[in-house]
């Protein structure tokens, strides 16, 4: 009897025990070649990140960080400077092990215990051959002789089908684990440019975003972020339908009055059509993969030089998805007016609000406001200028 009840004296004893040490979570492991060196673990929330605890290594390179049992899955970054760390997704009571190179921390790390981590290591490998790719092609674009329409076409081609590549996998990812934080990762990662590679305003992209954000707001009502996937999902839906009542009222338009539109330029500054009233407003519509665009873009030139500083601007919006491409088409065929893009490609919302089917497009305003002309090319739009100027 004094056996079995020492025995259980001592299960109660390692349970207690257990519970003590997993009451948290604990992010440790060993980092080479990192004597001396500090090492970071910091929160990543909504809005900002916080640094959660510090310690400088020695030779060994170990080191260990731990916190209160988490509410929800939570995002942290393991750092040793700006551009050297790595992200983790970090659940409940986990016990996190690392091992990896200060050298290159985000390319030789290897993890246990976290499979929130893993997926996020995953997406972020796959993010990086993505770039690699990119950037590769952007490098022959660059070098292309500009009357090579053919082969830039291809090169687009190829853009475009490693960009559907990483979202088809992004796509089936979130389908696979519609509960998993790391789908929220995956859906705001973003290419060397800054750019996002997944766009709520695409109608397939949007599919996985509400997939999401209803799975994450039911199983997580309080989490900030959980709730502005949600709400950000509902916006972008709110937006579109704007967008086409706006389209419905243009197509009904009696010639007078016209959609304001507001973007960012190359340098990332917003800019508003309404802006530049007064003047008489080329609105045009182009992107820098399409030969008619680029073409038309030279008869532009001779007619901004001739009449600019008679009052005529032009405000441009491009369809491309690019900014490297979209900057570099600007500085090649050295564009001097206003060009905007939010870098939506087929989905740009401005195209929307114009209802534009087809590029290069046009709109004409006049000093007062009003429509006056459409897809005006050539000499018809050098008349229409001649008489207005």
């Amino acid at each position: 009897m004094r056996m079995k009840q020492s025995f259980y004296i001592l299960l109660i004893a390692l349970l207690a025990s257990a519970c003590t040490k997993n009451a948290g979570y604990t992010v440790e492991g060993r980092i080479e070649n990192a004597d001396g060196a500090m090492v970071y673990l910091q929160r990543m929330d909504l809005n900002r990140v916080v640094t959660i605890d510090s310690t400088k290594l020695n030779a060994n390179g170990k080191f260990e960080f731990s916190g209160e049992r988490l509410k929800e899955p939570t995002f942290f970054l393991l750092k040793m400077s700006e551009k050297n760390y790595i992200t983790l997704l970090a659940d409940t009571t986990e016990t996190i092990e690392i091992h990896g190179d200060s050298k290159d921390l985000e390319g030789s790390y290897e993890l246990k215990n976290s499979i929130g981590s893993v997926y996020v290591q995953i997406l972020n490998r796959r993010l990086r051959k993505l770039n690699k790719g990119i950037d590769k092609l952007i490098k022959d674009y660059k070098q292309l002789d500009k009357k090579d329409n053919e082969a830039a076409k291809r090169l687009e081609t190829e853009y475009q089908e490693l960009i559907q590549e990483h979202k088809d996998f992004v796509g089936e990812f979130i389908m696979d684990n519609p509960r998993s934080y790391a789908g929220y990762y995956a859906l705001f990662q973003r290419l060397n440019d800054n750019s996002y590679v997944m766009n709520v305003m695409d109608k397939q992209d949007q599919v996985y975003f509400a997939t999401l954000g209803t799975s994450l707001n039911l199983f997580y009502p309080e989490s900030a972020r959980a709730k502005q996937l949600y709400n950000y999902v509902l916006g972008a839906k709110t937006k579109q339908q704007q967008a086409k009542l706006t389209e419905a009222m243009l197509s009904n338009t009696d010639a007078s009055g016209y959609p304001d539109i507001e973007e960012n330029d190359v340098n990332g500054e917003k800019v508003k059509l309404s802006s530049l009233e007064g003047k008489v407003i080329l609105v045009s519509f182009w992107a820098s993969w399409d030969e008619a665009s680029r073409k038309e873009n030279n008869h532009l030139k001779k007619m901004y030089k001739k009449y600019n500083n008679r009052g005529f601007e032009i405000y441009q919006v491009s369809l491309d998805r690019s900014k490297v491409l979209w900057e570099n088409a600007i500085k090649q065929d050295e564009l001097p007016w206003i060009n905007v893009s939010d870098l939506r490609y087929t989905e740009s919302y401005p195209a929307r609000l114009y209802n534009i089917r087809q590029i290069p497009a046009n709109y004409l305003i006049s000093r007062d406001g009003e429509i006056i002309g459409k897809n005006l090319f050539g000499n018809r739009l050098t008349e229409k200028l001649g008489e207005l100027l």
